[in-house]
């Protein structure tokens, strides 16, 4: 036991090391890289108090979108309305309030995008290492293969240079994490370590990291159901050994995980009718043969036909009519459309889903991104290339198939193999609550398929995607492993009987 316990010190420690290593060499090496904003840094500044520099606002020659990064903001002086918009804000806003009241606090009101990145880079390798030590493997290869592949895989360029940026897709990966470390610190507490002492404490740790991820992107609104399944499962395991006060506080997190998420819609309203615009203008009728007969299927005047295959960020003069956030158009589309329209329609039209989903899978396995990666300062000459250690993304892009039936192939085989396992173990509850947390994080990634094309059309699909590709990535890894496994076990198997024949 003492030399287990030892080898997942040492392991952990080595897992640290060379993730420091990895990050370091990604994103902290001159010149330091990043993303370039595409428009979506106000919202998150404006919910964490960053304005622009005066040094830049007033200069003509400023460049900030698209072709170079970003990376200094100045913090606004902090008042209890800006703590109250952060609050009711993303909560990437949260990490970026800490960071910059520290900064604060040691007398600079400047705030880097890199101590975010630096921030994202600890948590991120905090809950791997927390998974990889708290699994219950008792084949040390299979930790050491395991603690290799997310290395390989989840430290990759093409995730990590998100870091260094105001983008919310760090901030969905990393609370992500968390939120399945917290799962799995859990669990091995309550079925191996077996001690209730702090059992209360693990609890709330598995809410506030579930809360932090539905807080990190409006587009992860979709795992709110299988997340509150998940808690109420947790809740009803330990609802004899909470007390009084322990219950209310659960009921209390328990509201908040409901209405969090549902809170940044409504806040967000103005972002949520570009989205709608895209989705039917931008998606449905975009490549459709009949999008007058469309917009009557959708209960719509079909006079809005002369906008199809228009997004929402065109140029006014571009538009024939029906202009986004414009008087007729709040008359004839968003007072009358909807999310219920919307699934309705593909309900009705299968076809067109299917044609959507292959749309949407040729843009699958793709996390890089066009946008510039490094400052005017380095080079006047944007460079959209990255490649600092992005071995597995090419990888991945090379060889993976983009279609719809490669996709739903692994996602049928490893929900097939789950089941088997699940039914397998009846009797032994730490391996099926292991296959529980694999089929929320399978969930989280299948209900993201559909939604960029159907809730935004073709714009912007494989940024969409990330949080699909990284789930399919946590599947692969999953799937490698189970192969190892079992593979360990039948080389083991047949090395006993050829040891008992002789």
């Amino acid at each position: 036991m003492k030399s287990r316990m030892n080898f997942k010190k040492y392991l952990i420690i080595s897992f640290c090391v060379l993730a420091a290593c990895v990050i370091i060499s990604v994103l902290f090496k001159y010149p330091q890289p990043g993303v370039a904003d595409q428009g979506d840094f106000d919202r998150v500044m404006g919910a964490s108090g960053l304005v622009l520099p005066d040094q830049n606002k007033n200069n003509p020659d400023f460049q900030r979108f698209f072709n170079y990064t970003v990376t200094d903001y100045t913090i606004k002086p902090y008042t209890f309305i800006g703590f109250g918009i952060t609050l009711f804000s993303t909560s990437m806003g949260y990490l970026i309030t800490a960071i910059g009241f520290l900064c604060r606090i040691l007398g600079s009101d400047t705030f880097k995008t890199g101590y975010l990145a630096a921030a994202y880079a600890v948590l991120y390798t905090f809950a791997l290492a927390v998974i990889i030590k708290n699994l219950n493997s008792k084949n040390k290869l299979l930790m050491i293969m395991l603690s290799l592949l997310c290395l390989f895989v989840f430290f990759d360029g093409n995730y990590l240079v998100w870091f260094n940026s105001l983008y919310g897709e760090p901030m969905m990966l990393t609370t992500l994490l968390l939120y399945i470390s917290s799962l799995v610190y859990y669990q091995y507490h309550r079925y191996v370590v077996k001690s209730g002492e702090k059992e209360f404490r693990r609890i709330v740790f598995t809410f506030i990291a579930a809360i932090f991820f539905m807080g990190s992107k409006m587009q992860v609104i979709t795992a709110l159901p299988v997340i509150i399944l998940m808690q109420v499962k947790i809740f009803r395991e330990n609802r004899e050994l909470l007390n009084r006060r322990q219950f209310r506080t659960l009921i209390i997190l328990s509201f908040v995980l409901v209405l969090y998420p549902m809170e940044l819609h409504i806040v967000n309203g103005a972002i949520n009718k570009d989205i709608e615009y895209n989705s039917v203008f931008y998606g449905i009728l975009k490549d459709s043969k009949n999008p007058r007969q469309d917009l009557i299927d959708m209960g719509l005047n079909p006079d809005m036909a002369v906008e199809a295959g228009k997004h929402s960020y065109l140029d006014p003069k571009e538009y024939t009519k029906y202009a986004p956030r414009t008087e007729i158009t709040e008359k004839e589309f968003y007072s009358k459309m909807g999310s219920g329209k919307l699934v309705k329609f593909y309900i009705t039209h299968p076809i067109r889903l299917i044609q959507g989903m292959e749309y949407t899978a040729e843009h699958a396995f793709f996390t890089g991104t066009s946008l510039g990666h490094f400052s005017r300062e380095y080079s006047e000459k944007p460079v959209r290339e990255f490649n600092r250690f992005t071995y597995w993304s090419e990888l991945r892009g090379e060889l993976l198939p983009k279609n719809l039936a490669f996709i739903a192939f692994v996602f049928l085989a490893v929900f097939a193999v789950s089941i088997y396992t699940y039914i397998k173990n009846r009797g032994f509850q730490e391996a099926r609550d292991k296959v529980y947390i694999l089929w929320i994080v399978m969930f989280i990634g299948l209900i993201q398929f559909p939604m960029p094309f159907i809730g935004n059309g073709q714009a912007d699909t494989t940024k969409q995607l990330y949080l699909f590709n990284f789930v399919f990535d946590i599947m692969l890894v999953v799937s490698v492993c189970w192969c190892i496994d079992r593979l360990l076990k039948l080389v083991s198997s047949v090395g006993k009987r050829n040891l008992g024949n002789h």
